[in-house]
C-alpha cells in the first residue's frame, strides 16, 4: 500500500514541494485530555492534506516520532497512519507513492484536475 523506507528521515525534506507538519507538541500543548490531543492530530493531518492539495503542494511530511501504540492508547504515529489508510484521505493522496518511515510519514498529494 505504501512505500516503506528507512534511513535518515531528514532526507525527505529534500523532496520537491514539501511542507512539514510536526506532531511533537509536548511543549506547545501541555494541558488537555490525551484523547483531545489525538483528535487534534487527526484533524491537523486531514486539514494539512486538504490544504496541500488546494495549494498544489506535492508532499506533506508528518513528523510523528517512533512511539508505537500500546493496548488502549494511540500515538501520533498510529493516528497519522490510520488517517492515511482512511477513506477520508483517499481523495487527497496517492497511496502507492506515499512513504512510510519509522519516525515520519510522507504523503504524496493527488493533484487537482
Amino acid at each position: 500500500m505504501f512505500i516503506k523506507k528507512g534511513g535518515n528521515w531528514t532526507d525527505f525534506r529534500k523532496l520537491p514541494e514539501v511542507t512539514e507538519v510536526d506532531f511533537h507538541w509536548a511543549e506547545e500543548q501541555p494541558t488537555g485530555a490525551y484523547w483531545e490531543h489525538m483528535d487534534q492530530v487527526k484533524e491537523t493531518t486531514l486539514n494539512s492534506l486538504r490544504r496541500a492539495q488546494a495549494n498544489g503542494i506535492q508532499h506533506v511530511l508528518f513528523t510523528h516520532g517512533h512511539s508505537t501504540s500500546r493496548m488502549g492508547a494511540q500515538t501520533s504515529r498510529s493516528v497519522v497512519r490510520g488517517v492515511m489508510r482512511s477513506k477520508e484521505a483517499t481523495p487527497h493522496i496517492i497511496r502507492k507513492e506515499s512513504i512510510q518511515h519509522s519516525s515520519v510519514f510522507v504523503a504524496k498529494i493527488r493533484p487537482l484536475k
